[in-house]
């Protein structure tokens, strides 16, 4: 498919006049620009989205129909449907007024795509194959946003919410298929990887952070998903490590109490700027005087350059430190992993663009998908409703039954009449016995279940 792209939610054939269009991606990301210019393009982004909302709302069709801003910290991205008899007036008014800088005299735009490429590159970015960390999830869920409501000039924003749906389709089968997210890839969750391979599962431990920098974050963000029983996170600033904790549940402390926090903790993760070291011997042999036997070894994983564990700590007895270096050997073995998985993640992509691209018959299985959600989300909505209204007093086995049995008979009160009168059908009710029993899985159904 190139030059045109026929929207995706219309398919009975009209006038190409009519249905036309062609999708454009114009952006900048961290493989051509700066953190200081990615971040001047995205409010050039913000402007021309509501310049774009406020000036052609209800008004004539203008050059751009859709369109929608996907601005992350590595990238800038206005994707836009417009009239292919407009192409170039509307790219040159997104590089005009998106990709521009007070230190460039025209546009910064790094690439311009259209129509099956667009589409594609944005499947990549969404399965996090264009991520400055390969393989990584985030992006997924921002892209997801983007698409979800895009602009546009008559309320109809149908080709972008398409797009953002096959995007959604091969991150979701790139992460079902393939290996490329399995494997940690940040120091955060990698020095989470050493602590667990030390001591085991995290659960129930008391662990400690020094440190509320970039790589503190890093860090309390990955213990957020630990599940241990105490965290705390210490810092000169109380502040800042007052806004990490409270993000994760985590108490706080000063660095003047990082005896007593040692004497408890099963692991310490220090990362602090500082230019001399934080936890010295002597500090770490006075809490060990005072740590309980039953405490077990403590684990120190130092992040921090310089260093900020004296090394003579790693001689002490009932020491177990790991330094930066460990951690970027386990770093750099998870990024080889998650580069063998790029070319299996192509693929799946490829396919699935493909399959979306050349199949006019996909699109009517995603929109009769849409509309039987809506129903079953409807059915659903309605009989919880009513089922809450008949509850009086705590909720027992009995009333849960009754909301589901309601629940499935709503939903197969229909098909089950026409299938009772199938055989009305003039011959086609061996085609349509034959597709229930395809679409649920009854090729097996074992004894039949007597009806209500």
């Amino acid at each position: 498919v190139t030059g045109i792209f026929t929207l995706p939610t219309m398919p009975k054939p009209t006038p190409a006049s009519e249905t036309s269009a062609t999708l454009l991606v114009l952006g900048a990301s961290h493989h051509t620009s700066s953190v200081d210019r990615l971040e001047s393009f995205a409010r050039g982004a913000e402007r021309l989205r509501r310049r774009f909302e406020d000036s052609w709302e209800g008004g004539s069709k203008p050059p751009i129909r859709e369109m929608t801003v996907l601005a992350t910290c590595n990238r800038v991205e206005i994707y836009a449907v417009v009239d292919p008899a407009h192409e170039d007036t509307a790219a040159r008014l997104i590089a005009g007024e998106v990709f521009v800088h007070a230190e460039s005299v025209c546009s910064d735009v790094s690439y311009q795509l259209r129509d099956a490429d667009a589409i594609r590159h944005l499947a990549r970015v969404a399965a996090g194959l264009d991520s400055v960390v390969v393989g990584e999830h985030q992006i997924s869920g921002q892209v997801a946003r983007a698409f979800v409501k895009p602009s546009s000039w008559n309320g109809e924003a149908s080709v972008l919410r398409d797009v953002g749906r096959i995007a959604a389709r091969a991150s979701g089968r790139v992460r079902q298929e393939t290996e490329l997210g399995r494997h940690s890839a940040s120091l955060g969750t990698v020095a989470l990887d050493l602590a667990t391979d030390e001591l085991g599962d995290l659960e129930g431990r008391s662990i400690v952070v020094v440190g509320a920098g970039k790589v503190g974050s890093l860090v309390c963000s990955a213990l957020g998903r630990a599940r241990a029983s105490r965290i705390t996170v210490a810092n000169r600033s109380a502040d800042r490590a007052r806004k990490i904790a409270v993000e994760i549940g985590a108490e706080t402390a000063a660095l003047d109490q990082l005896p007593t926090l040692l004497e408890n903790a099963n692991v310490v993760i220090t990362a602090t700027t500082s230019d001399e070291p934080t936890i010295d011997e002597a500090t770490v042999r006075q809490s060990l005087a005072e740590r309980a036997n039953t405490m077990g070894p403590l684990l120190i994983i130092d992040l921090a350059i310089p260093r900020d564990v004296d090394p003579a700590v790693a001689e002490l007895e009932g020491i177990r430190l790991l330094t930066l270096d460990d951690v970027k050997l386990r770093l750099d073995r998870h990024m080889s992993l998650r580069l063998g998985e790029v070319g299996p993640a192509e693929a799946v992509v490829d396919n699935v663009v493909d399959t979306h691209l050349h199949s006019p018959e996909s699109r009517e299985v995603e929109a009769l998908i849409t509309q039987l959600r809506r129903t079953t989300e409807q059915i659903r909505d309605y009989e919880v409703g009513r089922w809450l209204g008949s509850i009086d007093g705590a909720v027992n086995q009995e009333d849960v039954d009754r909301l589901t049995r309601s629940i499935v008979n709503k939903l197969f009160h229909t098909p089950m009449l026409r299938l009772r009168g199938a055989e009305e059908l003039n011959g086609r009710h061996t085609q349509l016995l034959s597709a229930v029993s395809e679409l649920f899985d009854l090729s097996d159904p074992g004894e039949p279940t007597p009806p209500e």
